[in-house]
């Protein structure tokens, strides 16, 4: 679990810092003004596609570059690996039954009302 954390948060990161690094270029100043008028909502938006572009490029580079390089751009030269879901329901056994059914409701008796 840890895996997918670190190569959530790394490249979340990096793709931040890039944002934010984007906003000090100069030739870029006038485009400031028209993302500060479109709202956060742009910002925040522009912002994930930087991270989503960042964390892409480099897993599509991963199998070219030495793991230390992965480990500081992605957090971790491993792939995370899930465990199969389990399933939600209960397992019944053949010849069992599932579910409640009347029998199992809780009577009532006049005194209760």
């Amino acid at each position: 679990m840890l895996t997918s954390i670190l190569r959530t948060l790394i490249p979340a990161w990096w793709g931040l810092l890039i944002a934010k690094l984007l906003i000090a270029v100069p030739a870029l100043e006038p485009l400031r003004e028209q993302l500060i008028s479109w709202g956060d909502l742009a910002a925040l938006t522009l912002s994930a596609v930087i991270v989503g572009a960042w964390y892409a490029l480099w897993r599509w580079l991963q199998p070219r570059l030495p793991d230390w390089l992965v480990v500081i751009l992605l957090g971790s030269a491993k792939t995370p690996t899930y465990e199969p879901l389990a399933i939600l329901a209960p397992q019944v056994q053949p010849g069992e039954t599932s579910g409640r059914h009347d029998d199992d409701k809780p009577k009532h008796s006049a005194a209760d009302e």
